[in-house]
C-alpha cells in the first residue's frame, strides 16, 4: 500500500511529522487529523502507575512486563479494531521522581529510568497498532493516602499544623492504594492536608519535616522531571524520538483549592505551563502541549438571577440537595449554563504556548454524575437541550486562543440505566463540532467487586473478565485523514446513516475513514458519493476516499439500506443541499 494511504501500519507519519493550523492537525500530506481514543487509565494510579500488570503485582521489578503485554495482546488489537488513533497513556511523576532529584537540570533517576523504559514498551505496542500516544502526567487529590494518586511522598506538605495522617482501625491492614472513596472529590474541600499540599505546590514552596524539605521548590520540580521525560523519550531513535508520542499533559485536572479563579489559572496555572513549555522546548521542539484549564470551569453556572448561586462538582453540599435533584434531574429544568475559563486568551501571553498548543478539557455532566452516586436516573431531555451550547463554548475556549480543541476525558458510569444513550449524546456533540476526542476509559482488570480498581469507580467499556460494555455506542464513522477540511460529520446510531463533508481545496492524498463494519455495517453497505473513486480494506475497516478536486464540496454518505434511495428525512440539512450531486458508488462487503 502506498504510502500516502496509510491510516494504521508502522509506516504511519511519526507524530514529529503532525503540524498544527488553527483548530486542527495535519498530517505530513497535509491532510486535516482527526483523533479519537480512550484513556490507557485507572490501572495506572496505582503501584507500579502501569496501565498493563496484573493487580497484585506492587512492584515494578515483579513484572514480567513483556508477558503480561501478549496475555492482552487481543485486548490491544480491540483499540485498533474499535477505530482509534490515539491513547492518552496515564503516567506517574511518583513512579519518576520517587525521591527529590538532585540532577534534575541533568537526568532522571534510575528508577525513573526504568518506569520510563516499561512506558516504552508499552508505547510500542500501542504504535505498533497505529496509535499515537498523549502522555498524561495524572493525579487526583495529590496522593494514595488521601485515595488518590500522583504527587510523590516528600511532595505532601507535611509540618507542624499539617500532619500525616494515619491510618484508622478499619484500614490498619489494608494498603493505602485499597482505600475507596466513591466521593474522593470532596478531599479538596475538605482536607486540610490536601489543600495545604495544593497550595504549597502552586506557591512552589514545600515544607515536608518527614522528608527534611523547607521552602523546597517543589513544582519547579515537577516542570523539570517533565523536560527530563521528553528528553529520555526525545533520545530514542538517534534523537529522532518515539514516533508514537504526540504530546504532554502536564497535569491532570488542576485545582484551585481555594485561590480565586481568575487568579489561580491567569498566574499560577498559566505559569506552570509557561514553564513547562520552557522545559520541553529544551529537548523537543515538535511535541504538543496540552493544556488543562482549572478543573471545575465545565461544571460552572451564572444561571443566578434567581439564587445568585454557582454550581460546582466539587461543591457537594449543592450537588446532592434535594432542590437540585428535584429540579434539574426529575423536571429537567434547563439552565443557562456559562463556562469560562481565566487562561489567557491574548496573543501576546499565548505567543509562546500558540505554536503547539491544545486545549484539553474534560467533561463530565454534573447531574448524570450526581445522579450514578444517588440512583436517580439522569434527566435526558434536559441533557440533550444543553449540551449543544455546552459543547459550543469548549470549542470556543480553544478557538478564541487559537488552540486545538481536545475533548481528553468524557464518560459514564456503566451501571447507569441510561448510559448507552447518554454516551451517544456526548458523542453527537464531539461529531457536531469535529472534536478531537479520548473516552475515560480502559481498565484491562476490571472486577465486579473492585470496578475500575480505583475508588470503585466503573467507568471502563471493559468490563468483568474483559467483556465488552457498549462498544457500538463508541465505534463510530469518522475521517481520520481527511484531504480537505471536514466541515459535517453526523451518525445516527438508529438508522446507521453516516455523512461527512469535506470543503475546499483538495491535496492529492486519498481521504482515511474508519467504518466500523463489524459493530455497524456488516455484512453489506452502500457508498453514496460526490466524487467518483473509493477503495474498501475491509481488513482494517478503512475507507479511501478519492475527492473531485473541481468541486468545493465533497459529500460521502453511508447507509445499510438495500434500497437506491437515500431517506433524507434522516439526514442533516446541509447534507440533503448536496444530495442532487450525490450518487450511489457502490455496495461493499
Amino acid at each position: 500500500m502506498n504510502r500516502n494511504k496509510i491510516g494504521y501500519s508502522e509506516g504511519s507519519d511519526a507524530a514529529g511529522d503532525i503540524s498544527k493550523n488553527g483548530k486542527w492537525f495535519h498530517d505530513s500530506h497535509g491532510r486535516y487529523l482527526l483523533f479519537r481514543g480512550v484513556n490507557f487509565a485507572s490501572r495506572s494510579k496505582l503501584p507500579p502507575y502501569l496501565p498493563i500488570a496484573p493487580i497484585d503485582i506492587k512492584n515494578l521489578n515483579q513484572l514480567d512486563l513483556k508477558k503480561e503485554i501478549e496475555l492482552c495482546s487481543s485486548e490491544l488489537n480491540l483499540l485498533k479494531f474499535l477505530g482509534f488513533n490515539i491513547v492518552r497513556l496515564l503516567i506517574s511523576w511518583k513512579a519518576i521522581e520517587s525521591r527529590p532529584n538532585p540532577k534534575l537540570d541533568e537526568e532522571i533517576l534510575p528508577e525513573g529510568r526504568e518506569y520510563l523504559s516499561a512506558v516504552g514498551q508499552i508505547i510500542d505496542e500501542l504504535y505498533s497498532r497505529g496509535l499515537y500516544v498523549i502522555l498524561d502526567f495524572h493525579q487526583d487529590i495529590a496522593h494514595e493516602i488521601f485515595g488518590g494518586d500522583g504527587f510523590p511522598d516528600w511532595a505532601l506538605a507535611i509540618d507542624d499544623k499539617h500532619k500525616r495522617p494515619l491510618i484508622d482501625d478499619k484500614h490498619k491492614h489494608a494498603a493505602i492504594s485499597d482505600l475507596k472513596d466513591k466521593l474522593w472529590q470532596k478531599a479538596y474541600l475538605t482536607n486540610n492536608l490536601v489543600r495545604h499540599t495544593f497550595r504549597s505546590f502552586w506557591n512552589n514552596d514545600l515544607t515536608n519535616h518527614d522528608a527534611g524539605l523547607s521552602n523546597y521548590p517543589v513544582r519547579t520540580h515537577l516542570e523539570k522531571t517533565i523536560g527530563q521525560t521528553v528528553k529520555f523519550f526525545k533520545s530514542l531513535n538517534n534523537d529522532r524520538g518515539h514516533p508514537a508520542i504526540l504530546g504532554i499533559e502536564p497535569f491532570n485536572e488542576p485545582h484551585p483549592v481555594g485561590i480565586p479563579p481568575q487568579k489561580f489559572e491567569s498566574e499560577f496555572l498559566f505559569e506552570f505551563y509557561t514553564n513547562v513549555e520552557s522545559e520541553i522546548r529544551r529537548f523537543d521542539k515538535n511535541i504538543f502541549l496540552f493544556i488543562e484549564p482549572r478543573v471545575d470551569w465545565t461544571v460552572s453556572s451564572t444561571d443566578s438571577s434567581k439564587s445568585g448561586s454557582r454550581r460546582s462538582l466539587f461543591d457537594m453540599k449543592r450537588t446532592f440537595n434535594l432542590r437540585f435533584i428535584r429540579d434539574t434531574m426529575i423536571e429537567g429544568k434547563v439552565s443557562n449554563i456559562q463556562l469560562h475559563s481565566s487562561l489567557p486568551s491574548d496573543s501576546a501571553s499565548l505567543e509562546t504556548v500558540r505554536r503547539r498548543g491544545v486545549l484539553s478539557f474534560h467533561y463530565y455532566n454534573l447531574e448524570a454524575t450526581a445522579g450514578s452516586f444517588l440512583k436517580v436516573p439522569e434527566n435526558l431531555y434536559r441533557i440533550k437541550r444543553e449540551f449543544p451550547d455546552i459543547f459550543a463554548q469548549l470549542v470556543e475556549a480553544a478557538t478564541e486562543r487559537e488552540l486545538i480543541p481536545f475533548l481528553t476525558e468524557f464518560g459514564g458510569f456503566q451501571e447507569s440505566p441510561n448510559i448507552r444513550e447518554y454516551i451517544n449524546l456526548h458523542f453527537n456533540q464531539i461529531e457536531k463540532y469535529l472534536i478531537n476526542a479520548t473516552y475515560w476509559n480502559y481498565d484491562l482488570y476490571h472486577t465486579a467487586e473492585g470496578k475500575d480498581n480505583w475508588n470503585l469507580e466503573d467507568y471502563s467499556i471493559l468490563g468483568p473478565n474483559r467483556t465488552h460494555r457498549n462498544l457500538d455506542v463508541i465505534a463510530r464513522p469518522y475521517p481520520i485523514r481527511s484531504s480537505a477540511e471536514p466541515t459535517l460529520l453526523f451518525f445516527d446510531i438508529e438508522s446507521k446513516y453516516a455523512a461527512i463533508i469535506l470543503k475546499g481545496t483538495t491535496v492529492d492524498s486519498p481521504t482515511i475513514i474508519y467504518v466500523p463494519y463489524h459493530f455497524h455495517y456488516s455484512p453489506e453497505f452502500r457508498v453514496w458519493t460526490t466524487s467518483k473513486e473509493i477503495e474498501w480494506d475491509k481488513e482494517n475497516q478503512l475507507l479511501y476516499w478519492y475527492l473531485s478536486k473541481d468541486q468545493s464540496l465533497n459529500q460521502m454518505i453511508l447507509t445499510k439500506e438495500k434500497e437506491q434511495k437515500i431517506d433524507s428525512a434522516i439526514l442533516p440539512e446541509r447534507c440533503k443541499n448536496l444530495l442532487e450531486r450525490t450518487t450511489f458508488m457502490n455496495s461493499f462487503a
